[in-house]
């Protein structure tokens, strides 16, 4: 608290200097609007040099947070930076108005545009036949003219490492789940089609492959997956033996979901388009892929899976859960794909291996949806 007190106050004294001088000065010679133009320029400069100082200051305490500087040495280069600052400010204003000054007297009118860039600048001191030596102020005023930031990269930028290498989001996705018997057809199952969904979330990391290129990117994860089929027809799946299949329930059924609870690890190639920009320190930056497409597959293990029930006897409404294997198969692996704009993707998932061991008919389940990458 003591040293931005000590701040404030070296700046309000320095700056309580120059509204003396502001006050010496003569816009008597010049035109309503070219005295206006004048004085918003002049407020400019101080404007943004104290800017500068806020970002010097800034970079002192991160240097101290790091323990690079002593809070004494810190507490000394925050003053001289103020003091600086409003030297600056003085350097500047008073090279602004002598310059205004001299086009007035030589040319009987003031451009203030003109005095929009640092090529601008050089011109206008050799044109008053002065040193720029002499005009030892930050120059960050004149090369941050709206002009010199079309020319040049943001500040905030020219210093940036390349982009980091791996990045990692949460992602959930919502799909479509069913399931398609050896021999069948995704468009004839045996299961609702719009009442078997399926839901994930999970966390993933994404890696650029190549240091000099962001086209192509290896995906990997861990995620939650809970996969629901919904029979047709009043069935519901029977364990019998070492097979699980599909028989008819003796009651009317209301609701009969089978749900597989997995552990996902997914992995996929992405390739997208991706914007570089180099920087003035020879680093690279690259957007995020806007369009991609990703191809890859899957491995997991089954965790759990349940069979809800829900119907009336002729007596009372009933509702059963049954928890059991149902000889499905532990370890789960397959493919998958997906076409995606920023942050959604449409994604299509097929398992390999079917949802049960030793059925004489192998069921293979599949997911068609959307999956969100939440930023």
């Amino acid at each position: 608290m003591l040293v931005k007190i000590t701040l404030i106050l070296v700046l309000m004294s320095s700056l309580f200097n120059l509204q003396l001088q502001a006050q010496d000065r003569d816009f008597s010679a010049f035109s309503e609007e070219e005295t206006i133009g004048l004085k918003h320029l002049l407020n400019r400069v101080e404007t943004e040099e104290k800017s500068f100082l806020k970002t010097k200051v800034k970079d002192i305490n991160i240097r101290l947070e790091e323990g690079n500087l002593s809070p004494d040495e810190a507490q000394d280069l925050k003053v001289l930076a103020a003091e600086q600052t409003a030297k600056t400010i003085a350097d500047a204003q008073n090279l602004v108005f002598d310059w205004a000054t001299f086009q007035k007297e030589k040319y009987g009118e003031v451009e203030i545009d003109q005095f929009g860039d640092y090529d601008s600048y050089l011109l206008i001191i050799n044109e008053m036949g002065l040193n720029p030596s002499k005009f030892n102020f930050d120059l960050n005023f004149f090369k941050n003219s709206p002009k010199e930031k079309n020319k040049r990269k943001p500040l905030n930028e020219r210093d940036l490492p390349y982009s980091p290498r791996t990045l990692s989001e949460l992602f959930i996705s919502i799909s479509f789940n069913n399931a398609v018997s050896d021999g069948g057809s995704i468009d004839n199952t045996s299961f609702k089609f719009g009442g078997s969904r399926s839901f994930e979330i999970g966390y993933e990391w994404s890696t650029r492959v190549f240091k000099e290129s962001n086209f192509l990117r290896i995906n990997y994860g861990v995620s939650f997956q809970f996969n629901g089929l919904k029979p047709k027809n009043n069935m519901i799946f029977v364990a019998n033996g070492e097979q699980t299949v599909l028989e008819p329930f003796e009651f009317d059924l209301e609701k009969a979901k089978f749900r597989m609870d997995n552990l996902i690890l997914p992995v996929h190639l992405q390739f997208g388009n991706s914007k570089t920009t180099v920087l003035d320190n020879g680093n690279k930056r690259f957007t995020d892929h806007d369009f991609k497409v990703g191809l890859g597959g899957f491995v997991g293990i089954n965790l759990l899976n349940t069979q809800k029930l829900k119907f009336d006897d002729g007596r009372r409404d009933e509702k059963l859960k049954q928890r059991d294997d149902f000889n499905t198969n532990n370890l789960l692996y397959g493919l998958s794909a997906f076409v995606g704009w920023e942050t959604v993707a449409i994604f299509a998932q097929y398992n390999l291996n079917p949802i049960f061991t030793n059925n004489v008919t192998d069921l293979n389940n599949f997911q068609i949806g959307v999956r969100l990458l939440m930023d």
